[in-house]
């Protein structure tokens, strides 16, 4: 994929992962609509790109709203023109173990890191098809999405798992019309220990970041070398985007324990299904695709 020329949307495009892959993107030649919920930093990052001579502009958007993400896709269109390129990024956490978590940080959680990723990927797909644009879209995920569960992380962890599968259902029902990756960064040098600063009051209001994860986080990968990553891994058109290797290790760990359970409960192995749900599946796709040709 040629990045030259694009233009891209970014949720959560202030700071951290989202500045990293604006700033990416600018110097491979986009152009760039930098949504998040704190206009006045997203409007210092739109003066970054333009000083790399590409266009940008910002839009305050509050990804737990549906409403918003949508009116940030209508936006981006009557103000760029076009949108090629789409990255759900917007993401916070509340550490703590999980049965001292609170419903509110439940909610907050999964309407930022779930809802709001679901938001955008739903309201772009829906445009890309009716206007016929090939378009491409990046959830950000993390590594705890592959199977990497920090102590402290519950709710922050199953709300990646979400991502990436929600990522990789999307994949499946719209291949070939409109196209997608999961980003499942490791540690990175940003500002999410401290995201509590911004959360609203209906969902637990304000709350400090913990010292010790701001002490973990600074020993991470800079934003701006993870956003460079992305890139190009678009351009190639991946759908993993992982930005540290020893992730391996976390889905080879994963695929073993799986592995030895099958071989456990089904010696005799796959032959013994009655109803092999890949088969069901393949079927029903290429009945969906004839239904809508």
């Amino acid at each position: 994929m040629e990045i030259a020329g694009k233009v891209a949307v970014i949720t959560g495009g202030r700071s951290g992962i989202g500045r990293g892959i604006g700033l990416a993107l600018a110097a491979a030649g986009a152009d760039l609509v930098i949504a998040d919920i704190n206009l006045k930093n997203a409007e210092a990052v739109v003066q970054e790109i333009e000083a790399l001579g590409r266009r940008a502009t910002a839009f305050k958007c509050d990804v737990t709203s549906e409403a918003n993400v949508e009116a940030l896709a209508d936006f981006a269109w009557a103000e760029m023109g076009r949108v090629d390129l789409v990255f759900n990024n917007a993401g916070v956490v509340a550490s703590g173990m999980a049965v001292d978590s609170s419903a509110k940080d439940l909610l907050w959680t999964y309407s930022v890191n779930a809802f709001g990723v679901w938001y955008g990927t739903v309201a772009f797909t829906r445009r890309f098809i009716q206007r016929g644009v090939a378009g491409w879209i990046c959830n950000t995920a993390s590594e705890n999405g592959i199977g990497a569960a920090s102590v402290g992380t519950a709710i922050y962890t199953s709300a990646k798992h979400a991502v990436l599968g929600m990522t990789d259902a999307f994949r499946m029902e719209y291949q070939g019309k409109v196209g997608y990756s999961v980003l499942c960064p490791g540690i990175v040098k940003t500002n999410i220990w401290d995201a509590g600063r911004n959360r609203p009051a209906e969902f637990g209001g304000e709350f400090p970041g913990n010292p010790i994860n701001e002490k973990a986080i600074n020993f991470g990968m800079s934003a701006e070398r993870v956003g460079e990553h992305v890139v190009k891994s678009v351009e190639k058109e991946e759908f993993y985007i992982f930005t540290h290797p020893h992730v391996r290790d976390i889905a080879e760990q994963r695929w073993k324990e799986i592995a030895a359970a099958m071989d456990r409960q089904w010696p005799e192995g796959p032959g013994q299904d009655q109803l092999n749900t890949l088969d069901v599946q393949k079927k029903l796709m290429q009945a969906l695709r004839a239904e809508t040709a």
